[in-house]
């Protein structure tokens, strides 16, 4: 009776043990989110910042493999914001050439792009400051790169144009406004501005087709009514009228 009693003991303690080992193995590894908490400067300083989106480049910014591109976007407590930095290769070493930082919303992600939007060879960039028409103008800070300086010099006024695009046949800048009706507004790249020259705007059964002069006076070239006209189109040209 004894023995069976100690090898009843005996068989529960071995059974446990397997159990411990097995539990032990097959716990889930701890996840580790995406967003990185950068620790405070000081002991004083409670601001937490994190890191929520990061892009890097360094084969299509300026001379390919002599530029590297890295945009950043921020979260702090009161504020989210994008961090740019240009690097050059110096003696095999990545020196800083350019550092940036723009405030943006904290609603959208910033989304890096590279494009040549004055159709020099060198690609551009843009990246979303904040968002309108409820998603409809996606709204993007345009950087173009000067070669000549390596550097990138901010279109001041680029967050006014909504949808921008590089107009390949009137080798120009473009943007799409959408509201009631919609604009689509033709630009000229000068020094850091964006100048509009002309542009069609869209509503109800209106159709406008003006010009602007670099003085900023604006002329209507056309103002006609179309029966069923679709207010949201965008144009390629102005003249001739061009979808």
């Amino acid at each position: 009776m004894t023995k069976s009693i100690l090898l009843v003991l005996l068989f529960s303690i071995i059974s446990c043990s397997q159990k411990s080992k097995e539990q032990s193995v097959s716990l889930p590894k701890k996840v580790i989110t995406k967003k990185e908490i950068i620790k405070p400067e000081t002991k004083t300083d409670t601001t937490k910042t994190i890191l929520e989106e990061a892009f890097t480049d360094s084969t299509q910014v300026g001379t390919k493999g002599k530029f590297k591109l890295t945009v950043n976007q921020f979260r702090t407590d009161d504020s989210t914001y994008v961090e740019i930095n240009l690097f050059e290769k110096r003696n095999n070493k990545w020196i800083t050439q350019q550092n940036l930082e723009y405030l943006k919303d904290g609603v959208t992600n910033c989304e890096p792009e590279l494009n040549d939007f004055n159709n020099d060879g060198f690609n551009d960039l843009t990246f979303k400051s904040s968002v309108a028409a409820r998603g409809a103008n996606e709204i993007r800070k345009l950087l173009i790169f000067n070669p000549s300086k390596k550097e990138f010099v901010l279109m001041k006024n680029s967050d006014n144009y909504p949808n921008l695009q590089y107009n390949e046949l009137l080798n120009c800048v473009d943007a799409w406004l959408v509201y009631g009706g919609s604009s689509t507004v033709f630009l000229k790249i000068e020094k850091d501005s964006l100048r509009e020259f002309a542009g069609v705007s869209l509503d109800n059964d209106n159709r406008e087709i003006y010009i602007i002069d670099k003085k900023g006076k604006r002329k209507t070239v056309k103002n006609e009514i179309v029966k069923n006209l679709e207010v949201y189109t965008r144009y390629k040209n102005y003249n001739p009228l061009t979808e």
